[in-house]
């Protein structure tokens, strides 16, 4: 009846006291007690629980909980569910034991030096057991992903995956550009969001040029800590709008409300991603790797070269986890032309999406016309997108017909310095750029 913690359906499972639960019996005729149950728990099953506790302390009670709503199948689709549900547990326990014997042998290695021989033979028979098939899924998932998120970060994993599998040294580089290049992605993206409210970017503008004075950061030399910063700071205000204890209904409502309008996000999955703890750790856990790495003098070795790609890997996993399925919604779009028709606009667009730079062109009708030398984040179907900054830009490349994706890096005196993170032919693009100068002069005024 209060908090997150999961819906049961024994006692045996309680791990709060007896009086924080509510028995419900489910008529067997019309659903399983154990599926709803696992609805309840889902993702939507819990935005479902959320919304219903009142009062000061956020609780369930009997009329709330009367009106909770449960999204029921057949009985025969309930029962697959379940049978599907139960050979995912299968396969976690497989892969928690294959866990338990890494930390075993991690644990074996730093209890006893002796056992350094030991500990290495075992890991050399683990490495067989995963190898070949396994291994292969892992890289099989990895590409299908990658295909799923926006080109400006896709390309740069793609670069990273065609490098030759021994020059770890190359590998791991590419892999900071991916982690510097997400954390402006998503930075611009935040900071469009609030800059398309004039008030609600004045409240914390300040406060913003503050904090990056504090760490010596600027817009006008953007670094990883410059856009990581931005995460942090505007990600935490992001976060503040769409959280619900402690507020009013009306309160949280309109922060909802707020929310749903800067980032032209009716599901708020989008800000929900960007707000996320876990974005915001994996954005910190690199730039500290960068930061120490940077400063190591000498040349790295190819074992420390193939422990930093290792190292950033997992964290590519970890950011692949936390970004979930929002990208299947949220697209980054170029528009082509428009045609306006009975009051709507036909605008024609490319679908920034996967590494391949032959985009996918659609027609969406929307309420405003598309600018085509700016990028947007469309959410579903909905009619309004969000202007990003003209921070991040798609340009032909250099004797080619294909697109290639370039970050602002930085101001020079009177020219704006772009950089590419996956085309090595023409890796940065200077010269005047009136809109970038005025955006960047209006971000740290």
């Amino acid at each position: 009846m209060i908090g997150r913690s999961e819906v049961v359906d024994s006692i045996e499972e309680f791990t709060l006291k007896a009086q924080n639960y509510a028995q419900v019996i489910i008529d067997p005729s019309k659903s399983y007690a154990k599926f709803v149950m696992q609805f309840l728990n889902s993702e939507l099953g819990m935005k479902i629980r959320e919304w219903a506790p009142s009062g000061i302390i956020p609780r369930l009670n009997k009329g709330s909980l009367k009106k909770l709503q449960v999204l029921m199948p057949d009985l025969e689709t309930q029962q697959k569910m379940l049978e599907i549900d139960t050979r995912f547990s299968a396969e976690e326990n497989i892969l928690l034991g294959l866990q338990n014997d890494l930390t075993k042998l991690r644990r074996d290695l730093w209890k006893s030096p002796q056992a350094a021989n030991m500990v290495s033979n075992s890991l050399e028979v683990f490495s067989e057991r995963i190898a070949g098939v396994l291994k292969g899924q892992v890289s099989i998932g990895l590409d299908q992903w990658i295909e799923t998120i926006p080109f400006p970060i896709a390309s740069v994993l793609r670069a990273w995956q065609s490098t030759a599998s021994d020059d770890f040294k190359a590998k791991y580089e590419h892999l900071l550009h991916f982690f510097e290049a997400t954390a402006e992605f998503l930075g611009v993206i935040l900071l469009s969001a609030f800059y398309g409210n004039e008030g609600l970017y004045d409240l914390h503008q300040v406060k913003l040029k503050e904090s990056m004075a504090k760490q010596n950061l600027s817009f006008q030399r953007a670094t990883f800590g410059t856009w990581k910063l931005v995460v942090e700071y505007l990600g935490k205000q992001t976060r503040s709008l769409l959280q619900e204890n402690g507020k009013k209904f009306d309160d949280a409502k309109n922060d909802r409300s707020i929310c749903e309008t800067i980032f032209a996000d009716q599901t708020l999955k989008l800000p929900r991603l960007l707000c996320s703890k876990e974005i915001i750790d994996v954005l910190q856990k690199t730039n500290s790797m960068r930061n120490n790495w940077t400063g190591h003098g000498g040349i790295v070795g190819q074992e420390e070269a193939q422990h930093r790609n290792e190292q950033l890997f997992g964290q590519v996993e970890k950011l692949r986890q936390a970004m979930s399925d929002v990208w299947d919604t949220s697209v980054v779009v170029n528009a082509l032309n428009c045609k306006p028709r009975k009051g709507v606009f036909e605008n024609e667009i490319a679908m920034l999406k996967g590494s391949n730079s032959e985009f996918l062109k659609e027609s969406r009708t929307m309420s405003t016309w598309l600018d085509i030398d700016s990028l947007y984040i469309i959410n579903g179907k909905q009619e309004r997108a969000l202007k990003l900054l003209p921070l991040i830009s798609m340009k032909s490349s250099h004797g080619t017909a294909k697109d290639a994706c370039y970050f602002f890096n930085k101001i020079e005196k009177d020219k704006v310095r772009f950089v590419s993170y996956h085309f090595s032919n023409r890796p940065e693009l200077v010269g005047p750029n009136d809109e970038v100068f005025d955006t960047i002069k209006q971000l740290s005024e």
